[in-house]
């Protein structure tokens, strides 16, 4: 009876992403396309370039990688290709490759 169980979440589960996905390729709005970009970036973060800027617009250092970024006030962080948590305050541009 269990097994029937999980059978049945996996199979709706199943059934409720191919369902979303196929919205998204048919003409989906804009808000929809911007969730489920959202809901990607939280799952697995999305590939990413990552540009500090100084005050004469040199580039200080770029990041590139799969990155999930929050906002906190004043800065951004995000992990790493190593692991590390990386707080960037200042001119940054993030972009989505």
């Amino acid at each position: 009876m269990k097994k029937d169980k999980i059978i049945k979440y996996v199979l709706i589960l199943v059934l409720i992403i191919a369902a979303f996905s196929l919205g998204s390729m048919w003409g989906c709005t804009q808000n929809q396309r911007k969730s489920f970009k959202h809901f990607e970036s939280g799952l697995i973060g999305l590939k990413r370039e990552v540009t500090l800027y100084d005050a004469n617009g040199h580039i200080i250092k770029t990041w590139k990688g799969r990155f999930k970024i929050e906002i906190n006030g004043a800065y951004i962080s995000f992990i790493d290709n190593n692991g590390k948590e990386v707080k960037v305050s200042g001119t940054v541009v993030v972009q989505e490759l």
